[in-house]
């Protein structure tokens, strides 16, 4: 079956209604812009002018980029692409992935239960330039519980499958009560979400008072640039992160950190969805798809070290991803804390905390990744 993308309309409306249809042996996705043809001169189109020309489409949401479709019982296909960041290859951004994984292990369970622990590891890197498939095996389901396993891969040129993502998710109905209830706050007071700046302005600012390069500046908009389409960021001046960006270069800039021990240091932000997100499963996944950003390269910005001139290998390998509450509303803001536990081996331990605006945790992600640093040899994992 080949594949024909038309594009219909004007390519800078975001707001895309992906449809599918079928002209003799082509199979057609159809970005419809609000402007109708005739049925006839559709298919006219495609037939003469749109066969082999392929253009790519890019989601306008997260709940867009994270689609799904079944493809056979427990076998799903994502609706686009996944797509990368911060990063020069063709290696998709890994919380694309884990938000994917969720979703499809979210579709096999009843709507009444909720994810509370999803825990895996990366096997490898995904390229942007097809779909990722998952294959979902049910492990448990009981009143009370149920247990999923994923496998994401893609496709290879050969027909082989490639193993990108392992994943178990736990889930768990309402509890009718609970006999304790808190969490921890965060370890810094962080300056309220209408204090800070977004993290465009937080660039400009350093730059404007050369704690920054135009390198830097460019380096940490390329990272950020997918997070930015789907999320308001806006950055607490007292983490680290705020006041060195990660840095192309081993940078010198003062934080107020700069007297503790690293696993002592901390960063934080403010984050909620551009528009809302109607389901449980669509605000978990899209909480994982965000968290996952920055966990890995956060102990070279905490330590002062360069990720081009003292890092050769740099990858998330595991992760632990718990939820506290069923009611997750990713459309109001949340505060994100983080931190770097431990390092040692070629690999470091980091992890992230949420709360909501009303001071809970709402859940955290934990990380391992492998860190090299630079030799002489070229680095394989």
């Amino acid at each position: 079956m080949r594949k024909v993308f038309l594009v219909i309309g004007n390519l800078t409306i975001l707001s895309l209604a992906l449809l599918q249809a079928e002209v003799g042996s082509y199979r057609c996705f159809l970005i419809n812009c609000n402007v109708i043809l005739p049925e006839t001169t559709l298919v006219s189109i495609v037939l003469s002018h749109f066969v082999h020309k392929t253009l790519p489409v890019m989601a306008a949401t997260i709940t867009e980029l994270l689609s799904i479709r079944e493809a056979n019982p427990s076998q799903f296909e994502t609706v686009l692409n996944p797509e990368k960041i911060g990063n020069a290859v063709n290696h998709v951004y890994g919380g694309n992935t884990l938000g994917v994984a969720i979703i499809a292990a979210q579709k096999t369970v009843p709507s009444n239960f909720f994810l509370y622990s999803a825990l895996g590891n990366f096997l490898g890197p995904a390229s942007k330039d097809r779909r990722l498939q998952c294959s979902v095996r049910s492990l448990r389901t009981t009143k009370a519980f149920a247990t999923r396993h994923v496998e994401v891969h893609q496709t290879q040129p050969n027909g082989g499958n490639r193993p990108c993502l392992f994943l178990t998710a736990d889930f768990q109905t309402a509890e009718a009560g609970s006999l304790l209830t808190y969490s921890r706050p965060p370890r810094l007071s962080y300056s309220s979400v209408n204090d800070c700046p977004t993290v465009s302005e937080n660039r400009q600012n350093l730059l404007a008072r050369n704690f920054a390069t135009e390198e830097t500046v460019s380096a940490q908009k390329e990272i950020y640039g997918l997070i930015e389409r789907f999320f308001d960021c806006r950055a607490c001046p007292e983490g680290v992160l705020s006041q060195n960006l990660p840095s192309l270069s081993k940078t010198s800039s003062p934080t107020t950190q700069d007297h503790l021990p690293l696993p002592a240091k901390t960063s934080a932000d403010y984050f909620r969805s551009k528009r809302p997100l109607q389901t449980p499963a669509e605000n978990v996944s899209a909480l994982a798809f965000m968290l996952d950003m920055s966990l890995t390269f956060l102990p070279l910005v905490h330590s002062g070290q360069s990720l081009v001139d003292d890092v050769s290998a740099l990858l998330s390998l595991d992760f632990a991803f718990r939820v506290f509450t069923n009611d997750v509303d990713l459309h109001a803001w949340h505060l994100r804390e983080l931190t770097t536990v431990a390092g040692g081996e070629g690999r470091t331990y980091t992890e992230a905390q949420v709360w909501d605006g009303r001071g809970r945790m709402v859940c955290n992600m934990t990380q391992q990744s492998i860190l090299r640093p630079k030799s002489k040899e070229t680095a394989k994992i």
